[in-house]
């Protein structure tokens, strides 16, 4: 039976969303039985090969093994499939084994996907994966799994902040062309320390996810970030994992998030 081609590389893992598997067959990157896709097309997927640009001529399959990675993301790598700029990317890290040594194959390294984002000056827990239901349970606000960041911030910050992240707060800032406004959702906090030399470290748990939110939230009460790191998604934690590292989530994990 024949879908629309958009559909079938859903399926394959080889796209997060529908969305962007069109942008790239509007990119040239899609093939079927050799020739350069059009968007709108149908495929068969018995009687059609389905391929990726560039790699060999595999054919692109359903996804029978699915893969959940969480990352330790240092600070200074951009999390994007490409950069203009020549940035380091947070996903050329899965090129390397695992902390147990475990690989993946050139398909896999295609076909997974970042689960939400993470800020290039930020570092800490990012997860990998190619199951679409997996990646909207974790990123879709409806779900409200929170995530939980430890914030180093200028100044000793007062009470009176902490209770405004606590209510959430009104954000209002220009982004290149664009105003952005909008009020958090209230936020838990609790200040780890306020140190001698003029700054704070807190813990920060919110269940949104919006760009660069943590960090427009502590601006927004007078105590911009000086590191960011995320602790934790969910029930999913960083643990010890060192930074630049990866490894498969265990089983008892992905239970405690399905």
């Amino acid at each position: 039976m024949k879908v629309r081609l958009q559909v079938y590389l859903a399926r394959t893992g080889i796209s997060p969303s529908r969305r962007k598997a069109e942008v790239l067959i509007k990119d040239g990157k899609i093939l079927v039985n050799g020739k350069v896709a059009e968007l709108g097309s149908k495929v068969d997927s018995e009687k059609d090969k389905v391929t990726l640009a560039g790699q060999g001529g595999q054919k692109l399959k359903a996804i029978e093994k699915k893969i959940y990675i969480m990352l330790n993301k240092p600070v200074d790598y951009l999390v994007s499939k490409s950069d203009e700029r020549g940035r380091k990317l947070a996903a050329d890290l899965l090129n390397q084994p695992s902390i147990k040594g475990e690989k993946l194959s050139d398909l896999e390294l295609c076909t997974v996907f970042n689960v939400g984002r993470l800020d290039y000056n930020s570092e800490g827990l990012l997860l990998f994966t190619n199951d679409g239901e997996f990646a909207l349970r974790l990123a879709h606000p409806r779900y409200h799994i929170k995530k939980t960041y430890i914030a180093k911030v200028e100044g000793k910050i007062t009470d009176e902040a902490v209770e405004k992240l606590k209510r959430g707060l009104d954000i209002k800032i220009r982004d290149g062309h664009e105003l952005i406004e909008y009020h958090t959702l209230p936020a838990e906090v609790r200040v780890l320390g306020r140190g001698k030399e003029n700054f704070s470290v807190v813990v920060i748990r919110i269940r949104e996810g919006r760009k660069r939110q943590v960090r427009r939230m502590l601006d927004a009460v007078g105590f911009p970030v000086i590191s960011l790191k995320r602790i934790q998604a969910g029930n999913l934690k960083l643990g010890d994992l060192p930074i630049g590292k990866w490894r498969f989530l265990k089983t008892a994990e992905l239970e405690m998030i399905k």
